[in-house]
Formats: C-alpha cells, structure tokens, sequence
C-alpha cells in the first residue's frame, strides 16, 4: 500500500515539474519574443525625433513695393525694405524668390525702372539668377501699380504631448514611457527662430581678418624680435636704477 502511494506521490510530482518546465519555457519563450521586437524598435522608442518628429509647413512671405507716379525708381527707404528682405530670403527661404509686376503695358511701363533697381539689388545680394521667377500681375486689385517680392519659407510645428496610455508604476521592461521627450521637442519647436535651421546648417560668414592677422603674426614669430628688444633695453635701463625691476639686492 506504501509502495503504491509513493509511486502515486513520484507520479504527481513529475507531472508539476513537467508543468512548471512547460510553463518556464513559455515564458522565456514570450521574453524572448518580447526583447527582440523592442531590438527592432529601440531606435525610435529612445530618439525622440522620430518618436515625436518635428512637422514643417510653409508660409509665404511678402514685401510689395509702391511705384511713385513719376516711376523713378526706388527711394532710400524702399532700397533699405528691399535689401532687408532679401537678406531674410538668404537666411530661411524655401524656394525660388518671386517678383511679381504688372502685367499691362502702362503698368510695365510705370514700374519698369523700379524692376531693374530691383533685379540690380538681388545680383548685388548674391542670388543667383536660376533662383528668381519673374512674374506678372493683371488688373488693379490689392498690388496696384506695386512689384511684390515674395518667397516660401518653412514653419516649424511643435507635435502634440500628454498621452498617457500606460501606468509608469507597471513599466517592468524599463521601456521610455509615449512622452519621452516630447516636452523638448515641443519647446524647440516653438522657440527656433528660423526653422530651416532644424532642416540644413546656415551657411558660414566670412572670416575676421583682423583677428587672423594678429594670429597670423603670433603664428609665425614676428613678435619675438619686438619682446627680445623691450626686455634688453629694460634690463640695461635697471642697471642704471631707473629700470622696471628696482635696485639690485645687497648681499
């Protein structure tokens, strides 16, 4: 009867441990299965910029310039409009420069000398001639007798936070939570001044080149000969007290 129950006992004992074993498997199995999809997403769950990317829309911007019913040209203060923004169009355009005039024959007439003034200043700003269109205008509406100068610029648009799918206290895996940087990326949206920054690097102004010479000249020793000669004069000048270093010490 003894014998018969302890082959019972050993009988359910290695079922649970078949049980447990089966079970143990799963489970790694599961983990397993589990690590290698958050591999394969890693990526993007620890980079907030593709997690929560940064969106980009366009806006126009604007510059009409009045024509005078003389038609001589620019004044001073529509030059200083003029070369401001195409300045701005260097920095953070998108697209070609548009000029817009005119388009009946009066018209072109009219505003035909403050065109060239204007076609002089974009050569003048360094634009290039393939980056400009030249367009034109018909009937009087909101330009007039007005060349309009205008080109596309990018805006920045932040992505939208606060989702809160999941309870942080249950994240066993450790994984960064939906808002995982998303506060920073939302700021640096609404702060940048120029959004083409976010795009492509500003290009590199030209070098101070009187502070390359004072390097320049240190570089190559030019100031040694100068520093040998003030020292030795001074040294000279101490031995007969009125140099910089006083009397001499007394034994």
């Amino acid at each position: 009867m003894t014998t018969v129950r302890q082959r019972e006992s050993a009988t359910g004992m290695r079922s649970v441990i078949r049980t447990l074993a089966l079970a143990l498997a799963l489970t790694s199995a599961g983990c397993r299965e589990h690590l290698r999809v958050d591999d394969a997403t890693a990526g993007q769950i620890n980079d907030p910029d593709k997690r929560h990317p940064i969106a980009f829309t366009r806006r126009t911007e604007a510059l009409y310039v009045e024509v005078a019913q003389t038609g001589d040209g620019l004044s001073p203060n529509q030059q200083a409009d003029v070369w401001r923004f195409l300045e701005r169009y260097k920095s953070e355009s998108a697209g070609p420069l548009r000029i817009s005039a005119p388009g009946s024959v009066k018209g072109h007439m009219s505003v035909s000398r403050s065109v060239r003034h204007v076609e002089a200043m974009v050569a003048d700003a360094g634009i290039p001639r393939s980056a400009v269109e030249e367009r034109r205008h018909h009937g009087a509406g909101e330009l007039g007798q007005a060349v309009k100068l205008a080109y596309e610029r990018p805006v920045a648009m932040a992505p939208e936070c606060g989702s809160w799918p999941e309870d942080l206290g249950e994240n066993r895996e450790r994984l960064p939570n939906e808002n995982f940087g998303c506060a920073s990326q939302r700021n640096l949206a609404m702060m940048v001044a120029n959004a083409r920054d976010l795009k492509v690097p500003q290009e590199e102004t030209p070098r101070a080149s009187e502070r390359r010479d004072v390097i320049w000249t240190k570089y190559i020793g030019a100031e040694k000969s100068g520093a040998k000669g003030g020292s030795g004069s001074s040294s000279s000048g101490g031995g007969g007290g009125g140099g910089g270093l006083g009397p001499p010490l007394r034994q």
